[in-house]
């Protein structure tokens, strides 16, 4: 049997249309972190006066603590996204959660939009406030979403997706920016905030093309809704039989999750089995954050600028197209080579690239020649192997690793805490890199390096191999207390029979059981 040969059509339908709200926040990212180094969008927005060596203000500029904030509140508005998420993705529906998303994306580019009249920067920041409230909605409902739906064969995979069309994001966004960056109207931050009302639309006119969860709509009891879901997500030659199984077996979990655990509150995050499942889903989202992916995302331009490099948008423009094709390949890697392995190999390289970022930048000042091009080329080569990484499985991980009572809690308990530790990134590094305060500059690399290694250690000792394993199959051998280390090559085949025999689950079955799955509420 082919690697993909369980994709069907409308799974890959799924995936697209339900990763479209990673857009967002590459995008987002994207032109902020390019705009930062515009001169005359730093004049327009910026309060800061530029002196020249007779006294006279030539310019403004955008000071420290505003850089700080128009990147950090963004973050905050993620994760006040990210709260909202699990009540509404509970009790409406993934679906109904992706229209949510759209709405506070459209408000958000609206109100940037609005900060053109009288040049008010905090307008535009309450603007990406709001926009980045969607954001936070997508990053706690797509990979919940995707890995209900995909099999087990292709969970990796198919989730890859949503830091795919991300990454996408930032290529669009750097491309808009890159043409209007000289522009001196207000044409030079308008394009890029106007472009991003196009998403919102595109999700409200795509969402009615794909199904609801399968998963969902067992926990609902709306058990013959899931059978013609999954009927039409799984390959043509899977009889009605076996989609009946697998819908048996998914309500036959559910409850025993349930059950053991007392419900769905937001405690039993911290019970049992559960807290180990959380606390890797919390570690690997903040630890992602800690090796400097936000400082990438929105520093990296205007660290260069610092640093004395020339044709700094054009070699950032390059970096996010190296970002987007490097991240291609995960949609072989993450189900191939396994989440441990990437992982490891991601922190691995990353420290080391830092490593080599941190010295040059301890020894010169302002690098030029080839100690210049030695550090871009390590910086580029730390993206390349980040996409595949660190940038893709945390978010893997988190969606998969939690009950599936618990599925939406989880993901939004570790995006949280990601995002927690984003915003304090945003917030501290133009404090410690400016001159006036830490004067760290590039020598901050080292300080990702540091976590690089310490996400290293946490990866070897804490998470387990999940690839290849159905949802199910995972909340058994959690429960069962199966070893870190013994997670891959832990033969389950006894232990899920008896489950199956335990909630007579048989291959027998014509229909899946119609017992009402009751779906507690939030605690």
């Amino acid at each position: 049997m082919g690697f993909y040969s369980e994709l069907t059509p409308k799974l890959a339908l799924v995936s697209f249309v339900g990763s479209l709200g990673a857009l967002s926040f590459g995008y987002d990212n994207g032109w902020w972190g390019f705009i930062l180094g515009a001169g005359y969008f730093n004049d327009q927005y910026g309060s800061t006066p530029v002196v020249s060596a007779t006294g006279q203000v030539t310019s403004y500029t955008l000071s420290a603590s505003e850089q700080s904030a128009g990147t950090g509140l963004g973050t905050a508005g993620i994760m006040i996204g990210v709260m909202i998420a699990p009540w509404f993705n509970e009790r409406y529906g993934r679906k109904k959660s992706f229209l949510l998303l759209a709405a506070f994306g459209l408000v958000g580019a609206l109100i940037q939009a609005l900060s053109t009249l009288g040049r008010k920067f905090w307008v535009l920041v309450a603007g990406k406030i709001v926009l980045n409230i969607s954001v936070g909605i997508a990053s706690a409902v797509v990979g919940v979403y995707l890995a209900e739906c995909a099999p087990a064969s292709l969970r990796g995979t198919l989730m890859s997706n949503y830091n795919i069309i991300q990454n996408i994001g930032y290529v669009l966004a750097a491309g808009t920016v890159y043409g209007v960056v000289n522009k001196t109207t207000a044409l030079n931050w308008l394009l890029p905030i106007c472009l991003q009302f196009i998403l919102p639309i595109a999700i409200v006119v795509t969402s009615p093309l794909i199904p609801e969860s399968p998963r969902w709509l067992v926990g609902q009891g709306r058990l013959e809704e899931a059978a013609k879901v999954l009927k039409t997500l799984r390959a043509n030659d899977m009889s009605d039989e076996a989609i009946y199984l697998e819908v048996d077996e998914i309500r036959a979990a559910y409850e025993e999750m349930r059950q053991l655990h007392d419900g769905v509150g937001w405690v039993e995050l911290f019970r049992g089995a559960n807290l180990r499942r959380t606390l890797v889903a919390i570690g690997l989202q903040c630890l992602q954050q800690a090796q400097g992916v936000s400082f990438v995302s929105n520093y990296i331009l205007v660290t260069l600028e610092d640093l004395g490099i020339q044709n700094v948008y054009t070699i950032v423009l390059v970096l996010y197209v190296v970002l987007f094709v490097s991240s291609l390949g995960a949609f072989y890697l993450p189900d191939r080579v396994g989440r441990r392995s990437l992982l490891l190999v991601g922190s691995t390289s990353g420290a080391a690239w830092m490593a080599v970022i941190g010295a040059i930048t301890t020894a010169f000042t302002t690098p030029t020649g080839s100690y210049a091009n030695f550090m871009i080329a390590a910086l580029f080569l730390w993206v390349a192997f980040f996409a595949n990484t660190w940038s893709i499985i945390p978010w893997t991980v988190a969606a998969e690793i939690s009950s599936n009572p618990l599925r939406e809690k989880t993901l939004a308990a570790g995006s949280w805490s990601g995002f927690g530790v984003g915003l304090a990134v945003s917030f501290v590094v133009p404090y410690i890199q400016d001159a006036q305060y830490g004067n760290l500059g590039g020598k901050i690399a080292f300080l990702w390096m540091a976590f690089s290694i310490i996400s290293g250690v946490f990866v070897f000792f804490f998470l387990p191999e999940l690839k290849g394993r159905s949802l199910e199959e995972l909340d058994y051998m959690f429960e069962a207390g199966v070893p870190t280390r013994k997670f891959s090559s832990f033969d389950s085949s006894q232990m899920v029979e008896q489950k199956r025999h335990e909630h007579g689950v048989t291959t027998a079955k014509k229909g899946p059981q119609e017992d009402k799955v009751e779906y507690a509420e939030a605690a």
